[in-house]
C-alpha cells in the first residue's frame, strides 16, 4: 500500500508569497489544471541541461473572467504537456535555475459544453520561455518545478471564451512532485507528479509573476487534498 502524504494549500501559499508577494486580483485567463495521479516524466540531466517535461496528462481547462463562458470547465481529450526549458543558469538553497528559450507546448483535444470538440492531436497550447525554477519544498523529496512563457493558443479555444484569434498571452505553469533531491547540478528523474496548472493572463509581466501564486495553491484544489506517493 502506497503512503499517503498530505500537503496543505496553506504551505504553497506561503510559498508563493515568499517567492512573489501577495497577489492582487487575477485579469482574464485560461488555466489548464492537472490532477493527481499524473501521468508523465519530469527530469533533468544535470550540468547545463534544462528540465524536460514528456507526456505530463492535462486533465481541464477553465475561462476565468472570460468574455464568454467564464467558469466553463472543458474537458481535455489525451491532452498531455510537453516541455524543455532553458539551460541551467545556477543553483543553491534548494533551487535551480534555468534560462530562456526552450519550448513549451500543450497538445490534444477538448470537449467544449455547447460547442464541438477541438479534435485529438491539435496544438491548444505553444509556447517559448522566460525562464523556469526548480525548488525543494519543505517536505522530504518534494520539488515544485515552476516557469514563465508567452504563447499563443488554439484559435477555437480562444473563440470560445471570447477571446482574439491570435492573442498572445503571458503564462506560467507549477508542477509538484517528489523526486530524490537533486545534486548540485540538478540532474534527476521523477514520474511521480501530482497537482500541477499552467495558468495564461493577456495581461503582460509583472501579472505573469502572480500566477506562480496562484498556480501553486491550485497545485491542490481543497485544503486536505491526498497526494499519493
Amino acid at each position: 500500500m502506497k503512503p499517503i502524504v498530505m500537503v496543505s494549500v496553506m504551505a504553497l501559499g506561503l510559498l508563493a508569497m515568499e517567492l512573489f508577494g501577495s497577489p492582487s486580483a487575477m485579469a482574464v485567463s485560461l488555466n489548464f489544471d492537472l490532477f493527481a495521479p499524473t501521468p508523465g516524466t519530469i527530469s533533468s540531466a544535470g550540468g547545463g541541461a534544462p528540465v524536460v517535461g514528456t507526456n505530463i496528462q492535462v486533465d481541464r481547462v477553465v475561462g476565468d473572467s472570460t468574455p464568454l463562458n467564464a467558469g466553463i470547465e472543458g474537458i481535455c481529450l489525451s491532452c498531455t504537456l510537453n516541455f524543455t526549458t532553458g539551460g541551467l543558469t545556477s543553483s543553491g538553497g534548494g533551487t535551480w535555475n534555468f534560462g530562456s528559450n526552450g519550448t513549451i507546448s500543450i497538445i490534444g483535444g477538448a470537449q467544449l459544453p455547447g460547442a464541438p470538440n477541438i479534435a485529438l492531436g491539435s496544438t491548444l497550447l505553444n509556447g517559448i520561455f522566460d525562464g523556469a525554477t526548480v525548488q525543494r519544498l519543505g517536505f522530504s523529496s518534494f520539488m515544485v518545478s515552476f516557469g514563465t512563457f508567452s504563447d499563443t493558443k488554439h484559435p477555437d479555444l480562444l473563440a470560445y471564451y471570447g477571446l482574439g484569434s491570435g492573442s498572445p498571452f503571458q503564462g506560467a505553469f507549477s508542477l509538484l512532485f517528489s523526486s530524490p533531491i537533486p545534486a548540485p547540478n540538478g540532474a534527476f528523474t521523477s514520474t511521480t507528479i501530482f497537482n500541477g496548472n499552467v495558468a495564461n493572463t493577456l495581461v503582460p509581466l509583472p501579472a505573469a509573476a502572480l500566477l506562480f501564486g496562484s498556480g501553486l495553491i491550485g497545485l491542490l484544489a481543497a485544503k486536505g487534498r491526498r497526494l499519493f506517493a
